[in-house]
């Protein structure tokens, strides 16, 4: 009979703490982690301002980093060989990465060298997904702009509009 009471309340026991609901604050948060959001897909250059909103929706008045400058994958893509200096910000799961090539070439990028960034990214920050690279100058010194406003602690909310409109005008066939 003892043994069926001590069974029954560890029954018990499993049962209430698996069904209790998780009170933490931020816990119906969409951290971004379903990689296989298929809005996120299709339109890679969503930047959000928002704690890690993916659907693009600002449903707080929170305005929490979720743009981030990387200077590990930064590192990695400078260790190429080709490339002499690069600037990244990850947002969701893409990685922008705006590079000044050592041959100092700015208009056509080959496909093995984007390849290899992306690699090369994605090896730095496994969270990365879809890496997006340019060397047009202007995005380039945008690029450098925004790190270092992010880097200064400067709020994202006041340059996130400005940050969607380039990359869509920069990567377009991404929209």
């Amino acid at each position: 009979m003892n043994y069926k009471a001590i069974v029954s309340s560890v029954m018990m026991a499993l049962v209430i703490t698996g069904c209790s609901t998780n009170n933490k604050q931020g816990a119906n948060e969409n951290l971004g982690l379903n990689r296989t959001n298929q809005d996120n897909l299709k339109h890679p250059t969503n930047v959000s301002d928002t704690k890690r909103n993916i659907n693009n929706v600002n449903d707080n008045d929170n305005d929490a980093n979720d743009m981030r400058v990387s200077d590990d994958i930064s590192n990695r893509v400078e260790a190429l060989k080709e490339v002499k200096d690069a600037r990244v910000i990850v947002t969701d799961n893409n990685a922008y990465v705006g590079a000044v090539l050592n041959d100092g070439g700015d208009k056509d990028i080959s496909n093995d060298l984007k390849d290899r960034i992306a690699d090369a990214a994605r090896g730095a920050d496994p969270s990365v997904d879809n890496v997006y690279v340019s060397t047009n100058p202007d995005f380039v010194q945008s690029m450098h702009k925004y790190a270092n406003d992010i880097q200064n602690g400067k709020p994202v909310a006041g340059f996130v509009d400005e940050f969607r409109k380039l990359v869509t005008r920069v990567f377009p066939s991404q929209k």
